[in-house]
Formats: structure tokens, sequence, C-alpha cells
């Protein structure tokens, strides 16, 4: 007759309780690490995270990954749930499939990025003075902000008599969106300061069409 297996930690048997190699389903020794805990910084304004030096917009798909890239063992699937602030691991051995649980806490700062600073702020680095055709100048209008804000933000817009005014985040956003939409533009520039020894410029771009 067989003996029967007895768990070194437990004392119990196979009699009692499933067994995977020498040990009990529960007292399985499992080598996997994880990490103390995740912090993220979010922006209160624009809901953007800050990830790996940039601010991206929130996917809670990438921050798993990242989590569960920082995992070490030997685990067939992972996955975090965001509720309960757990990994969930599954582990095969013996021919028999383990679901472990892990608790890493998602610590989330709740700040402001730079870019939504800046707009609160009125912060702009360049003017962009539309004149001319009042329709032609309300067209371009539209096609020059559709191409500065995927690349930056606009502070504010001003009718002005015979124009509008686009008050700009990047004067090199400003300047690519010139470019592609193949417009002519007096571009002058205004010091307004230094910060650490670099000199600050305004720029304004007046397109007339």
């Amino acid at each position: 007759m067989k003996t029967p297996l007895i768990c070194p930690k437990c004392g119990r048997s196979e009699d009692e309780v499933k067994f995977i190699e020498s040990f009990c389903i529960d007292d399985y020794p499992l080598n996997i690490k994880v990490p103390e805990k995740e912090e993220l910084e979010r922006c209160k304004r624009c809901g953007r995270m800050l990830f790996r030096g940039e601010w991206t917009p929130y996917d809670e798909k990438k921050i798993e990954k990242h989590i569960i890239g920082k995992c070490r063992g030997e685990f067939a699937t992972a996955s975090y749930d965001f509720g309960r602030q757990e990994l969930d691991f599954t582990i095969v051995r013996g021919g028999r499939e383990l679901k472990v649980e892990k608790l890493v806490p998602l610590l989330i700062r709740i700040t402001m990025c730079q870019q939504c600073n800046q707009i609160s702020g009125g912060y702009y680095q360049g003017i962009v003075q539309l004149r001319g055709d009042r329709q032609r100048v309300e067209k371009y209008a539209k096609m020059m902000m559709e191409r500065l804000e995927k690349k930056t933000f606009i502070s504010k817009t001003e009718e002005k008599d015979g124009g509008i005014d686009l008050y700009v985040g990047s004067s090199k956003a400003v300047l690519a969106a010139v470019t592609q939409l193949g417009v002519r533009a007096l571009i002058t520039k205004k010091l307004i300061g230094r910060d650490e020894g670099k000199r600050l410029y305004r720029t304004t771009f007046a397109i007339r069409l």
C-alpha cells in the first residue's frame, strides 16, 4: 500500500488536500516577485498620466503591462485588477493550474502637467495674426487650429478688426503649421526674458490672406 504524501509545511496528507509534487496545493512554494507598489502622476485638468517621462493619455492597458513587466518568476498568465489592486497569476505545476493573487497598490498622485499649468497661466510663445477676407480668415483659422492642437495648445483666440489672433503655446508648432498650409508669414520676435541664461522670445506670425 502506498504511503500518502505529507506536506512538510502544514502536515496535511494527500488524502485531505490536493498535492503538487511534495507540497499541498495551499503551501506549494511559489517563486513570484512583484513590486511593492506602483506610483503614477495624473493631471487633474486633462486627465493624462506621466508615463516614462512623458504626459500621455491615461491607459489602463499600458499601466497593467508596465506593472506585469516588473514581476519576476514562472507564471503562465498575469493580469491586474484595478479595483482590488491585485495581480492575478495563473501557474501550472504538475499538470495542475494554480490561481495566485498578489497585492500591488497603485498610488495615483493628482497633479497638473506642464501644458495645463501653462494654459491656466495664459502662457503663449507665438501669436498668429490672420488678416484679410473674412471667409478666408475663418477657413485658415480652422485649418491652423486643427494642426496646432495636435502639437501644442491654444491659450486663447481673439476677434480683431479684419481678422483673428491665435495665442499659441509653441512657436515651433506655428512655424510647422504655416509651412504645411503653404501660407506666407511676416515673422517678428520680441525678447521677453531669460531662463537660466537662455533668451526667451515671443514670436508673431502676421499672415495676410
